[in-house]
């Protein structure tokens, strides 16, 4: 809706592109849709490759892929701490080293990553990922805003993806029923206000900054 073609990935199925791109068919961008391993290098540098020599150049990332690893420090086993690791951290910092170059060449960039509320929690698994995201944010923020570039990241709560989805038929699930000042779950479009917030000219002085998008679950 804010005019910006679209550079989509995932690495399960491209169906799930297609129907993210049907959505932002009407508003007259570009969409190109490629499956993506982000934990994968290669594939990385293949992908955004791909992204430049489509469209000229990559103005803004938006790393939003996630892997859960739920519970505490001792029934959290190699395999999902590995897993988690590569989804949440390793692959934001491959996205992050294959943007970046071509950025400060055009001295101009917007990196939005995904965070949460788990850091705020305490928790052994998601908690630690996430606040290390927020680290390599921040580091970048410093290290690249003499470029134009700015990074920041969100932190959703708890978002109800099925309604934006419409595969909700009841109430929301949990309207009016969570214990935070705003009483109820958020939506994937005040997410994405977020994120087109960010990306704008607007928020060129913002940077190395994690916006909260949970009701007031948490405070920062």
């Amino acid at each position: 809706e804010e005019g910006a073609n679209l550079l989509l990935c995932t690495r399960e199925s491209k169906d799930m592109l297609e129907q993210t791109a049907q959505l932002a068919s009407g508003s007259g961008v570009r969409i190109v849709t490629e499956l993506c391993d982000v934990t994968d290098e290669a594939q990385v540098q293949s992908f955004v490759q791909m992204g430049i020599k489509e469209f000229g150049q990559i103005d803004v990332l938006v790393n939003n892929a996630a892997w859960r690893a739920r519970g505490d420090l001792l029934s959290i086993d190699e395999d999902l701490w590995q897993k988690a690791l590569g989804v949440n951290l390793h692959a934001p910092f491959l996205t992050c080293k294959a943007v970046i170059p071509h950025m400060v060449e055009h001295k101009w960039g917007r990196i939005i990553n995904y965070s949460g509320i788990a850091p705020f929690r305490g928790a052994s698994g998601q908690g630690t990922l996430k606040m290390a995201t927020e680290g390599l944010t921040r580091a970048i923020a410093r290290e690249y805003g003499p470029y134009n570039i700015t990074a920041n990241c969100i932190g959703p709560g708890s978002i109800d993806v099925a309604r934006t989805a419409g595969q909700a038929t009841g109430p929301a699930e949990g309207q009016g029923t969570l214990d935070i000042p705003v009483p109820r779950q958020g939506t994937v479009e005040e997410c994405s206000a977020t994120v087109v917030f960010l990306a704008s000219a607007q928020a060129s002085y913002i940077t190395g900054q994690n916006y909260l998008v949970n009701g007031g679950a948490y405070f920062h």
